[in-house]
């Protein structure tokens, strides 16, 4: 159902959530004057619904309450709202159940708040900046520097598993109204010689979302690859992060495909970087992680001509046991690097499949679709021979795809708590028998902790086949290199923690991830990696497991374009594990402190 006042609380929401800075002194009023008067003070989203906030009165907004109850878990309003976050623990002090203003995403619209409890501001930042230009960027890295203490975060959208564009205390840079989009035929990265041209690309700024990006590259003839859900920024924390797709098995990572980006480092200055300018900035850009080395402002990206996909997606009954939940994850394990050297890439769970192709040897119009259907028999003939369905298409183009299987299930996924521990699953366990059955060990002890197989997700979006459309060395990137080497980026232990859940239900809830944690990385070993966007916040490793060998080169360039530390966000490069005794990262602090000797302690 369309949220019926969506269009008409945006207004209002970001009139009541624009009070005057006068009480926070003389350098914030300054700082507001320089950029235009677009520094405000930021309060929580449910703020409307409550009548104490932080310990003082409120008064509580009816009309405003009302707009925010209707479309609380609605992802394209929470994406325009500069203090909501698409995962809630971004908005709570996960050490602190009571700092939060959070409301019950258990029902739509979600239930008011029973009047005596609190709003506190948890790890909404206290104030933002929205982001309109360069110049913006560069007088907040200069206030922070001048003023010791204000940490600065970068919000796009919300999306953001890791809790690091969120923070107590903070100062928000929002570039999420940086929308811009450019088309080129034949993009030549700026300072590079003409021979140098990528071809057909896209530009955009950092706030345009998959679903800007899709639609503007479809209307040039073009593909994009983009992240799956409609409201990710391509230009942001998705491509600085890795970013994968349902297309990377054909066309690559984002960190593949993007060329160039425009970023204000934290020293001020606005670059240019890509291969012939600030080349080692470019690299580290390039999967290193968002929120450290700077405030990108727009990226380009090479696109695909447009073409057919098929497209297989197949449904278990809602009412499977475990147990037949455990033998399709075998089944389409066993199925996989077959699926992955055919071109198939997308999204794999314990109930269901979906999967996209855009090679001509499957997405094949003159066929009828034959080779599609050929390559899913196996797995359509398990899911019907139980009263599941398969739909095996070849449709036109991407943007069909888009419109049909990504928009209708994409809106009412947000305002949850939500963690994930991934891992890179190396392609030499799905070549054998042997190997098989090691992972599906893997499931089993994961079962035993207490994770339900038939909740399994696993994208399965490694550049798997891409050297076979479009060029790649590895050491070219910054990701770990056990993206080239893998087949799944697997989430088999995932967890939704209630909005309400106290102290020692997060604690048990996230040692337990933990647990599934240590799991994958004993059954991959080296060989494997995990990719930092869907991490399990509270690695030990992460260093190792996010980034390999890389991390050391990183450090050095986080260093050198950020020689006063005033980037810093939790487990990105450059953050020092003994921060977590500082206040700024109290609320994570106690949590990995918490977890680590439960694990030792052997917590059940």
């Amino acid at each position: 159902m369309k949220p019926p006042s969506l269009h008409k609380a945006l207004p209002l929401l970001a009139t009541l959530f624009r009070p005057s800075l006068s009480q926070d002194g003389h350098a914030w009023r300054t700082l507001n004057v320089s950029v235009q008067g677009r520094l405000h003070q930021t309060v929580p989203l449910a703020l409307p619904c409550f009548s104490l906030y932080n310990g003082q009165p409120a008064t509580v907004d009816e009309a405003q309450c009302a707009a925010v109850r209707e479309n609380y878990t609605n992802a394209d309003f929470r994406a325009g709202q500069a203090s909501a976050y698409m995962n809630l623990q971004s908005e709570q002090c996960w050490s602190s159940p009571a700092d939060q203003c959070v409301l019950d995403n258990t029902a739509s619209p979600a239930p008011e708040p029973p009047p005596y409890v609190p709003c506190n501001q948890g790890s909404v930042p206290t104030h933002r900046l929205e982001v309109a230009e360069a110049a913006d960027v560069s007088a907040a890295l200069a206030f922070a520097k001048e003023h010791g203490g204000v940490p600065l975060v970068i919000k796009n959208s919300g999306h953001d598993y890791m809790t690091r564009n969120s923070g107590k205390g903070a100062l928000a840079l929002w570039v999420h109204g940086l929308k811009g989009l450019e088309f080129h035929s034949n993009f030549v990265p700026e300072g590079c010689t003409r021979n140098a041209s990528v071809g057909r690309a896209v530009t955009a700024g950092t706030g345009a979302s998959s679903a800007d990006v899709v639609t503007f590259a479809a209307a040039h003839d073009s593909t994009a690859i983009v992240g799956y859900a409609p409201t990710i920024a391509v230009s942001g924390g998705w491509v600085l992060g890795g970013g994968h797709s349902v297309l990377s098995p054909a066309y690559g990572l984002g960190v593949d495909r993007v060329v160039q980006f425009k970023i204000v480092t934290p020293d001020g200055v606005l670059r240019v970087a890509n291969k012939c300018h600030h080349a080692d900035l470019f690299w580290a850009l390039r999967g290193g992680g968002g929120g450290t080395f700077g405030v990108v402002l727009e990226a380009t990206h090479r696109v695909e001509p447009a073409g057919p996909v098929a497209v297989a997606g197949i449904t278990l009954p809602s009412n499977i046991t475990a147990d037949t939940a455990m033998q399709w994850i075998e089944l389409v394990a066993r199925q996989s690097l077959d699926w992955g050297r055919q071109g198939w890439g997308g999204h794999a769970a314990g109930m269901y499949l979906t999967y996209m192709n855009p090679l001509p040897a499957i997405a094949n119009l003159s066929d009828g679709g034959l080779a599609a259907l050929a390559a899913m028999k196996n797995a359509t003939d398990f899911a019907t021979s139980i009263g599941g369905t398969s739909v095996i298409e070849i449709l036109p183009d991407f943007i069909d795809v888009w419109k049909k299987y990504v928009v209708p299930g994409a809106q009412q996924t947000a305002g949850q708590v939500r963690v994930l521990s991934s891992r890179l699953i190396p392609r030499s366990l799905f070549a054998s028998d042997e190997g098989i059955v090691k992972l599906m060990g893997y499931f089993a002890a994961a079962r035993d902790l207490g994770f339900d197989p038939r909740g399994f997700y696993c994208p399965v979006d490694t550049p798997f086949v891409a050297d076979s459309v479009t060029s790649y060395e590895v050491g070219e990137t910054a990701v770990n290199p056990a993206w080239y080497q893998s087949l799944w980026s697997m989430g088999g232990a995932s967890l939704s923690i209630p909005w309400n859940a106290s102290y020692a239900v997060r604690l048990q809830n996230l040692t337990a991830l933990t647990k599934a944690t240590l799991l994958a990385e004993e059954l991959t070993g080296i060989e494997g990696g995990t990719y930092p966007n869907e991490a399990n916040p509270f690695t030990e490793n992460w260093r190792e497991s996010w980034w390999a060998d890389n991390y050391p080169r990183l450090l050095e360039i986080k260093q050198k374009y950020d020689p006063d530390g005033l980037l810093k966000c939790w487990k990105c490069v450059g953050f020092d594990d003994a921060e977590t005794e500082s206040e700024r990262f109290s609320c994570q602090a106690k949590l990995q402190r918490d977890i680590n000797e439960s694990l030792i302690k052997g917590y059940d």
